[in-house]
């Protein structure tokens, strides 16, 4: 494997996506300040803003790594480089993953940091905060996928239609689950069954969709 070049690919889509990067992790922490020193409707439109940034954010790396790549015409020099179709579908999805996980993670942290340090959110929120947390990460990933796959905007704007419309209503299942929202206000995290079944399905299908990925695009034969 030619790690030199893949080290150059995920650093080449760094530097073009730092900005994007930058606004969603300020965007985050702006959100996280509302719901830390806000009042009761600042502290709903900062829980908001919050999972927007995550969620904006995901559908705008595929966007500036993959669908750019083919309007800018760079594909074909990059196919030209000593890497096979795995090699740049393995440097592609390190390199938006990592520039996804990166704000997602900080933003987590800070997150539980305002919960253990403030005396507003109650600690039983964590468990279903990690949950919801879990979604854009889903979609981003669905999206991301779609897009490597698909290779056209079509794919990207389908995906992130989908992943998109679908939040409220996923949302809107896990607040029905009585076992997941009954431990909201305790003073401590509740890992009850719900909680973990729930948490470890989705990191299932994260797993699913990131190796059916690679599956197919280790079988491609057309780059360009």
């Amino acid at each position: 494997m030619n790690t030199a070049v893949i080290g150059r690919l995920i650093l080449k889509d760094w530097r073009l996506n730092r900005l994007t990067i930058s606004l969603a992790i300020a965007v985050g922490v702006g959100a996280l300040l509302l719901v830390r020193y806000g009042s009761e409707i600042a502290r709903t439109l900062g829980t908001v803003w919050f999972f927007v940034a995550l969620i904006v954010l995901g559908s705008m790396l595929p966007a500036s790594t993959i669908i750019n790549e083919r309007k800018k015409q760079t594909l074909a020099f990059i196919m030209s480089l000593p890497v096979s179709a795995v090699q740049y579908a393995i440097a592609k999805m390190l390199s938006i993953w990592a520039m996804f996980l990166v704000p997602w993670c900080g933003l987590i942290i800070s997150a539980l940091v305002v919960i253990e340090t403030g005396r507003v959110i109650p600690h039983g929120v964590i468990p279903i905060l990690l949950i919801l947390a879990m979604l854009p990460l889903l979609g981003f990933c669905i999206i991301s996928s779609a897009t490597l796959i698909g290779e056209s905007e079509g794919a990207l704007i389908a995906a992130s239609l989908v992943c998109n419309s679908s939040y409220w209503f996923v949302w809107y299942l896990l607040s029905r689950i009585p076992t997941l929202t009954e431990n909201w206000k305790s003073g401590l995290p509740v890992w009850n069954p719900a909680v973990r079944t729930v948490l470890l399905s989705e990191m299932a299908t994260l797993a699913i969709i990131v190796a059916i990925t690679l599956l197919l695009q280790s079988r491609k034969r057309d780059f360009i």
